[in-house]
């Protein structure tokens, strides 16, 4: 363990776990353990701590394995579920609320049908192309974002980073990019948290305005912000620096998937259901991310696949036997 990760771990009363429903019980059981290990407490949760977990679980489940809520440890100690009835991001249109809860539910009604495919276009053309497009897979984001890049007529500049590995053996994964190809107009996204303060998180996303030496300018939240290579460094267990890559920390941000935008408040989406979700929740977590349904977008082939689409959804059963004990 890294002797400062252990030191914050061993200090801290409370854990909250934003994004519950993504973790599985494998996860959720090993950081238990974990937990208890440091603590040398092995009879309460977390070693003696105390969990706050926040999701909901209708929405995307895990890549792999189980929810956590069939874990045994979760079972055993998970015992106080409060559930949120208030709405807020749709709170000013209750049409689309109710509507999302069907497809929540799995329960699609005809009204509810007809009410989304006013919002289905066959084309985009006409679609401002300022509006954020969501996808169900990171193939269909980075081809995206290539096409997107094509169209603006500006010449770009590659930005490649260096990297410094001491260790081959060890597989380093980075999160900023080996090279990024970027141009004035640009929609690009934080990979690293910059200034915290000052509102410059990982995840931010912002417009290049311009481009010199190894410097990118971005306007975010309507600032212009200097955007340099920052170092990115991975640790060993006895803190020792194993590799590390010194880059510029964007990346395109014309789409992005679904997973990606879970919790996220947008002011317009473009979905595109013309490609079949791997799992239904995407379908609710992707509609669900505005608050009125004039902002939301959905791009497929025709208005019978998109009523096909709503006939077929369905939820998971452990889920829905899970809400029924506290509903």
């Amino acid at each position: 363990m890294h002797p400062d990760i252990k030191k914050t771990w061993l200090e801290t009363d409370v854990f909250i776990i934003d994004e519950i429903s993504m973790i599985n019980a494998q996860t959720f059981d090993l950081l238990h353990l974990i937990a208890c290990e440091m603590k040398q407490c092995y009879d309460e949760l977390f070693g003696g701590k105390q969990v706050i977990a926040c999701d909901d679980f209708f929405q995307l489940p895990p890549v792999k394995g189980e929810f956590d809520f069939k874990s045994k440890i979760w079972q055993q100690y998970m015992t106080e579920v409060l559930v949120l009835t208030e709405c807020f991001r749709q709170k000013e249109d209750l049409q689309i609320f109710g509507a999302l809860n069907e497809i929540r539910f799995g329960q699609v009604s005809d009204q509810t049908i007809d009410y989304f495919i006013t919002r289905c276009f066959e084309k985009d053309e006409n679609l401002n192309t300022k509006y954020t497009r969501l996808f169900f897979r990171n193939m269909e984001v980075d081809i995206y974002n290539n096409n997107k890049m094509k169209g603006i007529k500006y010449e770009g500049d590659w930005f490649y980073a260096t990297d410094v590995i001491k260790n081959p053996n060890i597989q380093c994964s980075f999160r900023i990019p080996a090279a990024v190809y970027l141009k004035i107009g640009a929609i690009v996204m934080l990979v690293r948290n910059i200034n915290v303060e000052e509102g410059l998180c990982n995840d931010t996303i912002g417009t290049v305005i311009l481009i010199e030496n190894n410097t990118v300018w971005v306007n975010i939240n309507k600032k212009e912000v200097k955007i340099e290579c920052v170092k990115e460094e991975i640790l060993d267990c006895s803190h020792a620096v194993v590799g590390s890559r010194l880059g510029l920390p964007l990346k395109l941000a014309f789409s992005f998937t679904v997973h990606k935008a879970q919790g996220s408040t947008m002011n317009k989406a473009v979905v595109e259901f013309n490609s079949k979700a791997f799992n239904n929740s995407l379908y609710y977590a992707s509609l669900s991310r505005v608050c009125n349904i004039n902002d939301i977008f959905i791009i497929i082939i025709n208005k019978l696949e998109l009523r096909k689409i709503f006939e077929s959804i369905t939820v998971d059963s452990d889920v829905l036997e899970f809400y029924k004990k506290y509903m």
